[in-house]
């Protein structure tokens, strides 16, 4: 059985105050945040126990965190967010994050503009 797996949370919407324009950072804006995270899985497969995974609300916290403290650059965002969830979360060998901005102060309409990052 393959133990390497990945937890994906898709769609996380969060309120921040991130952006280059004064603006931004007094109004604020929507971000949608994905992420999947690859890690050994094969002991809570086993286990069915909790502590021996990736707990998604815990992940979802630690988003939560990252987002209150203002950045300019989504790059800066998710360069943040990489740091604390590897860091918290030794387990993850690899994984995906993106982070998109729904209103982006701009002068067409765009559905979003957004930054990812793969390790």
């Amino acid at each position: 059985m393959n133990n390497v797996a990945t937890l994906e949370i898709k769609g996380l919407r969060l309120y921040g105050y991130h952006g280059v324009y004064e603006q931004e950072t007094l109004v604020g804006n929507t971000f949608e945040i994905d992420l999947s995270l690859s890690f050994h899985a094969i002991h809570a497969m086993m286990s069915d126990s909790v502590a021996q995974t990736i707990n998604y609300a815990e992940i979802i916290e630690h988003v939560k965190m990252v987002m209150e403290e203002p950045c300019k650059l989504l790059e800066h965002f998710v360069s943040k967010l990489y740091d604390d969830l590897t860091a918290s979360y030794p387990q993850i060998n690899s994984g995906k994050i993106s982070v998109y901005k729904l209103q982006p102060p701009i002068s067409v309409e765009v559905e979003k503009v957004g930054f990812t990052y793969e390790w």
